[in-house]
């Protein structure tokens, strides 16, 4: 029984989870990949520091692409997109994340799921 309650909540936070990237696609027009790489880029950013500290810390392209594992080229063009519809923006250190209710949507549901008991 416990299994079927987690399986049930699993697909309940699998079914948010894809209304939202899909609303997210068809509102800001930008694929599921960007999605990731936009919700990546704000945990490079927002990382708390050491001793409770938290500021913005943007992340260049060599960074982002090591912890995605995802090639330069690519990163830098789908960057270049989320930043053409005003969700990033390129700073003199790197991109930060621009809409930052759109990313804390996303980080909302990435929560862990609480299984019913």
């Amino acid at each position: 029984m416990a299994e079927k309650n987690e399986l049930a909540s699993l697909a309940r936070y699998a079914a948010k989870m894809f209304k939202l990237m899909s609303s997210l696609k068809s509102r800001h027009g930008i694929e599921f990949d960007e999605i990731l790489i936009f919700f990546a880029l704000g945990r490079l950013n927002f990382d708390q520091q050491p001793g409770g500290l938290m500021f913005v810390k943007p992340a260049n392209i060599v960074s982002l692409s090591d912890f995605l594992e995802i090639p330069r080229e690519t990163l830098r063009r789908k960057l270049l997109r989320l930043e053409e519809k005003e969700l990033v923006q390129r700073t003199s250190y790197g991109f930060v994340i621009k809409d930052v209710s759109t990313w804390r949507r996303i980080g909302e549901l990435a929560q862990p799921v609480e299984v019913d008991a």
